[in-house]
């Protein structure tokens, strides 16, 4: 079943095939685009307030929906095999998406006593297709979620302060700021069984970002492990799944150049959670997330969509007394806001 067949009967996104770029980034070395009708969640809220466009903060930009071409995306897929001779397989392999965010009209409001946290929010929806193979443009993944920005300032009752109510002192003055490094959370839902809380921050750089080499090379283990991914290059997408969104960045064109970029990152050690179903936790138990996006402004005014997200696995029936394995799955796409 193509994505087409998914969201079939639905009215059409401004978007449509073309072997042309709309956004001005040279894509020539994966020049389909897929057809992809209206999105699953439709921008709301927050789109077109000023006020809960400024309290979303650098979340604002994502509202919208946004897809990638067929070969952009990587995934890096470690699974427990009994009948491996290590135990394990790697089902690596290229895919497309498509992510609508939509965000929550209003502030959900956290109070502490005499201050309040007032978390403004995005919903996101996750659709992943094997771009290739006996699965081509079969869904592999598919999640929901939620992007939140905290801000904090002093507890408020507004129209809930009415008799017989005793009316709170004044908040001390001034209130502690949100903390920067735990601004931004991901909260996700993921049908697996999984159920995460990552905490992070923003940053803005001027120009195109410098996206690192990421290790998906499983940690811990012998040598015999790491030999299944192929040879330990940069150039590897099984060792250095960031090696897609490097290239994508070479693609951009002197003409039409990144002119900044809004940095998000989050990391489930950072103050939150990860939570699994027990049989993920016997079999294959997560235990960190982390998740690094660039939202990438071009000259042109087009805004391009990067992440690289790292899953943490361990294998419990391979991990030995003394190390306990640990595998890396990370993904990585590049991914252009059409509507």
């Amino acid at each position: 079943m193509s994505i087409n067949d998914h969201l079939k009967g639905a009215s059409r996104c401004p978007f449509h095939q073309t072997e042309t770029p709309q956004n001005g980034v040279n894509q020539s070395a994966s020049p389909f685009v897929p057809d992809y009708n209206i999105p699953l969640l439709a921008p709301g809220g927050g789109d077109n307030d000023a006020e809960q466009l400024a309290k979303l903060g650098p979340l604002r930009k994502l509202i919208g929906t946004w897809v990638s071409n067929r070969f952009s995306g990587y995934n890096v897929m470690p699974i427990p095999q009994a009948t491996a001779s290590n135990g394990f397989i790697v089902k690596n392999f290229y895919y497309y998406e498509v992510v609508t965010f939509s965000a929550i009209l209003g502030k959900v409001a956290n109070r502490g006593g005499v201050e309040e946290q007032d978390s403004y929010t995005i919903f996101y929806e996750q659709r992943v297709f094997f771009a290739e193979g006996e699965q081509r443009d079969k869904l592999v993944h598919a999640e929901n979620g939620s992007w939140s920005h905290f801000i904090k300032g002093p507890q408020g009752q507004g129209i809930l302060n009415t008799k017989p109510n005793i009316p709170s002192p004044p908040a001390p003055n001034p209130i502690l700021p949100q903390n920067p490094d735990t601004s931004v959370l991901k909260q996700i839902s993921v049908p697996h069984g999984n159920s995460i809380l990552a905490l992070g921050g923003c940053r803005i750089i001027d120009g195109a970002p410098t996206i690192e080499n990421e290790n998906a090379l499983p940690i811990n283990t012998p040598s015999e492990f790491k030999a299944v991914y192929g040879p330990n290059i940069p150039e590897n997408p099984n060792v250095n799944p960031n090696i897609v969104l490097q290239k994508a960045l070479s693609n951009i064109t002197p003409h039409n150049p990144i002119v900044q970029t809004h940095v998000i990152e989050v990391n489930s050690d950072n103050n939150g959670e990860v939570s699994n179903v027990p049989f993920i936790r016997e079999h294959a138990d997560v235990s960190k997330y982390t998740n690094t996006i660039w939202i990438e402004e071009l000259a042109s005014g087009f805004l391009q969509l990067q992440y690289s997200q790292n899953i943490t696995l361990s294998f419990p029936a391979l991990s030995t007394k003394k190390n306990e394995y640990l595998f890396p799955h990370v993904t990585a796409n590049t991914l252009y806001k059409v509507c």
